[in-house]
């Protein structure tokens, strides 16, 4: 066989390849994700740390919500989990300490991180438009899978304090939320530097009011990265609240 004959055989293979892998939806970026995320209700954590009151929470415009039935590339929610997280997931809601606010598995894509899409979370007990629990995580995969969280927990009362909690979106077309007036100094903020770098184009002139239906007392941000296996056991601590995730690569189809 000639070196030419070589090249057409080895591209022939190749096309093939490719039309076996559309054909059978093997994708070798697809994981099962486990994940938990849980209240201390130690109540020394109360006076543990003072938290800062002068937060800014926004949510970025690259977003997906975990979803029962979506398409194959988007973050779907399924009913089994890893043996070990379940185990731990058990421990959690025995244990008087540790209240579970979100507890999910699901099979998602994922992508390197400047790519990954910010998956939207709620959880806890619901405040009228808003939950105990809100904010967001991104979890990407590169040489390491990498988690980003990106959460706030909110404790509300009698005693409101000078808070905003920002309007979770619930359509990719909806108007951007302007920021509050209360809060028009994050403009100058390099948090809100990089927010806007992040979503190019967006606006905040227009002065808003954010009305929530009970005082907010206090919220806590867990802001943090972590560098991850995959089929290992991963613990977020934080003195108020908690992650528990498991990320296992699911094998392509076999035929």
């Amino acid at each position: 066989m000639s070196k030419t004959d070589h090249r057409c055989y080895a591209l022939l293979l190749l096309m093939l390849w490719g039309f076996s892998a559309a054909a059978f939806g093997q994708n070798n970026d697809r994981f099962h994700i486990d994940m938990v995320i849980y209240g201390n209700n130690d109540p020394a954590n109360m006076y543990e740390e003072e938290w800062p009151d002068n937060v800014h929470l926004r949510y970025p415009r690259n977003w997906v919500r975990l979803q029962s039935s979506t398409g194959a590339s988007s973050p779907r929610i399924v009913d089994s989990s890893d043996p070990e997280f379940a185990k731990a997931a058990k421990s959690l809601r025995m244990s008087s300490r540790y209240k579970p606010l979100f507890l999910a598995s699901w099979e998602q894509d994922l992508k390197p991180r400047k790519k990954a899409p910010a998956i939207l979370i709620q959880g806890g007990k619901r405040h009228g438009k808003h939950y105990e629990l809100e904010g967001y995580v991104r979890i990407a995969v590169e040489r390491y899978l990498h988690l980003d969280t990106n959460l706030w927990l909110v404790s509300y009362g009698s005693r409101g304090g000078d808070y905003y909690l920002p309007h979770q979106p619930q359509s990719y077309d909806e108007v951007e939320e302007p920021l509050p007036l209360a809060n028009q100094g994050f403009a100058t903020t390099p948090e809100y530097a990089q927010f806007k770098e992040q979503n190019p184009g967006f606006q905040a002139n227009t002065p808003y009011q954010q009305n929530t239906d009970n005082p907010i007392e206090q919220i806590v941000v867990m802001k943090q990265h972590r560098r991850m296996r995959s089929d290992e056991l991963h613990f977020i601590d934080h003195p108020k609240f908690g992650v528990i995730i498991k990320v296992t690569k699911i094998p392509p189809p076999t035929n």
